[in-house]
């Protein structure tokens, strides 16, 4: 079975979107801070919107999950930081129970270009459980 969802904007990098304080603690910033609220309340939005028995299967125990990065713009940016923010959304949002490997056990990431549309589009197959 497979769960389709979409984040609208452009996806920040969790890891280079950090603010230092005196104390040596680490924060995301306003923007990543902005963008993962709004990246839940879309999740969440289209949770409600999933049929029965692809709720039953919430929160995803073992997955493959397809990433498209569509960019609004030509700016280089790096794919891997854009994947850790929308892995640690889906474990936020509850839809899979962990970002680690034993959860994810195949990603595949890809990036395509429309012009001032910026969102990415993740597609999660759902696995057995494998013991």
């Amino acid at each position: 079975m497979e769960i389709d969802f979409e984040i609208q904007g452009e996806t920040p990098s969790k890891k280079n979107s950090r603010v230092n304080t005196r104390s040596g603690r680490s924060f995301p910033n306003k923007r990543y801070t902005e963008w993962h609220k709004n990246a839940m309340n879309e999740l969440f939005a289209e949770v409600f919107n999933l049929r029965n028995e692809e709720k039953a299967k919430l929160p995803i125990k073992q997955c493959k999950i397809k990433l498209t990065f569509i960019h609004g713009d030509l700016r280089k940016r790096d794919s891997d930081n854009g994947t850790s923010s929308i892995f640690d959304t889906l474990k936020d949002s509850g839809i899979i129970t962990d970002d680690n490997w034993q959860v994810i056990k195949h990603y595949e990431v890809s990036n395509e270009f429309e012009k001032n549309k910026p969102s990415c589009k993740i597609c999660v197959e759902v696995l057995e459980n494998e013991q």
